[in-house]
């Protein structure tokens, strides 16, 4: 029997996050290289180089040139940043709640994913909302696409000036690829490239703040809101409450009743409709 896909993905989160997302109607979008894992994009980028590297090998002028080029790709000094929101697919996820929501005394959102699936549609080439990539089968075919398309470009526009640009030009790629070690958390993400002096941006019902930035695990990190308030009575479709949250069903309702969720609602509201709230059935404790 085939496994009928679900049109809900699902953040994970503390309390407190939980609390300022439902409260501004908002998802913060970080800086992709201030993660907790070191080789955020610089995995995907070293499948790309490593395979471009490796078919002009034979030729030592031309990695000659390629070396030069890539070592001169603005990497620390580029003003282009990845900002990146990160859901799963999973829902009562143990895994997700010992790692994202406080080791299971926090929460988690389930959002509309057609919501995000059409955001990238309407505003392309800087803004994706796509399946990290595990596999290494599928790494390798998109590895393969990707080389291909510079080895093209080599003969058109010279081969330093493709390792200059290589950057600027993946940024997307790179960060939708992680290791299969990773594989368990089923991960989407929300991926938006911008100059970190960018301005708001607006994109169908939602706003992209201009850039942010706050201060955790004693770094300075940039972000960017997404403002969803203009949609926020359709966008969340699910509340969970972590296994170890001290947290009631009816204080759920009642921030989502302050906090105009069911505004928009015609026959009353309850803990199924219009947005499910139920506990985590996980006994871990």
């Amino acid at each position: 029997m085939k496994k009928e896909k679900s049109d809900t993905i699902y953040h994970y989160c503390t309390l407190e996050g939980f609390l300022g997302i439902i409260q501004n109607a908002s998802l913060w979008m970080s800086d992709i290289s201030k993660s907790n894992d070191n080789l955020e994009c610089i995995y995907g980028r070293d499948l790309i180089k490593d395979r471009i590297e490796k078919e002009i090998a034979a030729d030592i002028e031309v990695m000659r040139a390629w070396k030069m080029g890539y070592e001169m790709n603005p990497n620390m000094h580029d003003s282009m940043l990845t900002y990146v929101a990160c859901f799963s697919e999973k829902k009562d996820c143990l895994s997700q709640w010992r790692g994202y929501a406080d080791d299971g005394k926090g929460m988690a959102i389930g959002f509309d994913k057609k919501v995000l699936e059409q955001l990238s549609k309407l505003r392309k080439f800087n803004l994706e909302f796509a399946k990290v990539i595990y596999d290494k089968n599928e790494q390798e075919r998109h590895v393969e696409r990707v080389v291909k398309e510079n080895l093209k470009r080599m003969e058109e526009t010279g081969v330093g000036h493709v390792a200059l640009e290589l950057n600027t030009n993946y940024r997307m790629e790179f960060s939708i690829y992680k290791h299969h070690s990773f594989a368990e958390e089923q991960e989407w993400r929300l991926v938006f490239n911008s100059k970190s002096h960018g301005r708001e941006v607006k994109v169908g019902n939602m706003t992209f703040s201009e850039p942010k930035y706050r201060v955790a695990s004693g770094k300075l990190i940039s972000y960017r809101e997404l403002c969803f308030s203009n949609i926020k009575e359709t966008f969340v479709k699910e509340i969970w409450i972590g296994p170890k949250a001290d947290v009631e069903l009816r204080d759920i309702m009642q921030i989502l009743e302050r906090y105009q969720y069911y505004n928009n609602t015609e026959n009353g509201y309850s803990l199924k409709e219009p947005i499910l709230i139920t506990r985590s059935s996980s006994s871990y404790r």
